[in-house]
């Protein structure tokens, strides 16, 4: 009988005990810092998506074990306790370079050339690929090209873009003379191995053109370093 009281006193001891450790750490506030791809509930969402989430030795424990889940565009999350009470998600998005549109998808890949994700929806700040035919793909794969050569141009004007914030809609290739859209005004960069030079003067230029809303075009297809970058407005 003794041995059953104590039994019965143990369990009640623990019930209160992880009762009392549920609540003393229980999450109150969560800090999402550093993503610019996804919202905070977005990231939220993906992290706290088992029932208990919501105690920082949980998660701690979850993540020392198995790891945060993760959305498709982030490279990592590292969690910082701020407090007992209060998390803080330093979100660290992959580096996306393009898409392209099949089948009625939209792919993304990174600097590399490498498939991050398929998805339905069209993400705005990425620029879409046109005009390149792509063979066979996998997630975690680089993409499979006829042209080589035209792919690692397509490589180095999106990685321009990415490093100077160009704001780029669609970049498209014809007859390997490559094309830049950029709010309205459309770029004709010609064709080349390397696109440094251009891009680097045009960051400023195409950024001066959306603010002020100004349409037309601009032929970079001969330019030389230190040319005069020319919008001719429609």
């Amino acid at each position: 009988m003794r041995r059953l009281k104590n039994i019965l006193l143990f369990i009640i001891f623990l019930f209160l005990l992880i009762g009392v450790l549920y609540f003393a750490f229980h999450i109150d506030t969560v800090k999402v810092e550093g993503t610019d791809i996804y919202t905070e509930e977005e990231i939220k969402s993906s992290v706290f998506v088992k029932k208990y989430f919501d105690n920082e030795l949980i998660l701690l424990l979850y993540n020392k074990i198995f790891g945060i889940n993760k959305l498709p565009f982030i490279e990592d999350i590292d969690i910082d306790y701020e407090d007992r009470n209060t998390v803080i998600l330093h979100v660290y998005d992959k580096a996306i370079s393009g898409c392209i549109k099949y089948m009625g998808q939209y792919v993304y890949f990174d600097r590399e050339g490498t498939v991050l994700e398929s998805l339905s929806r069209r993400r705005q700040e990425v620029p879409l690929v046109s005009g390149i035919k792509f063979g066979d793909f996998a997630i975690g794969e680089k993409f499979k090209v006829e042209d080589d050569s035209l792919f690692d141009a397509i490589m180095n004007v999106s990685q321009l873009i990415n490093h100077y914030g160009i704001s780029v809609k669609r970049i498209h290739i014809n007859d390997g003379d490559i094309m830049l859209y950029s709010g309205n005004v459309q770029v004709h960069l010609g064709k080349k191995k390397l696109y440094n030079d251009q891009l680097a003067v045009l960051a400023e230029v195409l950024n001066t053109a959306n603010k002020k809303k100004l349409s037309g075009t601009i032929d970079m297809e001969n330019y030389n370093t230190g040319d005069k970058i020319v919008l001719k407005q429609n």
